[in-house]
């Protein structure tokens, strides 16, 4: 049996999910690209395959989901950003979500830009290094 706490969590990894789905969806074909990294992303959540395809398969529009932390707000858009950029091409539609999910997010776009730019230049690399742009992120936060 699974326990509430489990059970929000469970939702919010789906979420995650579905809000990078409903990006892999924007520009009106799922690439194999971005569903090699939709799955790696639900692995790293712990996701098992069917829980992710699942997800995929899905016909429903999804409802986006805002984190309320920023730490988890940076991480979200940080994978929307590398699902933008999983087929190496940044499509406008990709591109007009990125920026409704920051100001959604209550973010400057300009987050995004520095996140393109650590995308080409390998991804962030250790805890520490995400530590450090997360800090480094909060002066991207609009209030």
């Amino acid at each position: 049996m699974i326990g509430f706490f489990e059970y929000q969590y469970l939702k919010f990894k789906k979420n995650h999910l579905k809000n990078l789905v409903a990006l892999a969806k924007v520009d009106g074909h799922i690439d194999d690209t971005e569903v090699v990294f939709l799955h790696e992303i639900g692995a790293k959540y712990g996701l098992k395959k069917k829980q992710v395809q699942d997800i995929l398969d899905s016909e429903d529009n999804f409802e986006l989901t805002i984190p309320k932390k920023f730490y988890t707000k940076v991480g979200q858009l940080y994978d929307i950003v590398g699902m933008m950029m999983a087929d190496e091409i940044i499509d406008d539609k990709e591109m007009e979500f990125c920026e409704s999910m920051c100001k959604k997010m209550k973010l400057k776009p300009e987050l995004i830009e520095e996140m393109v730019k650590i995308y080409k230049r390998g991804g962030v690399q250790d805890f520490e290094e995400w530590e450090d742009f997360v800090e480094e992120s909060k002066k991207y936060t609009v209030e």
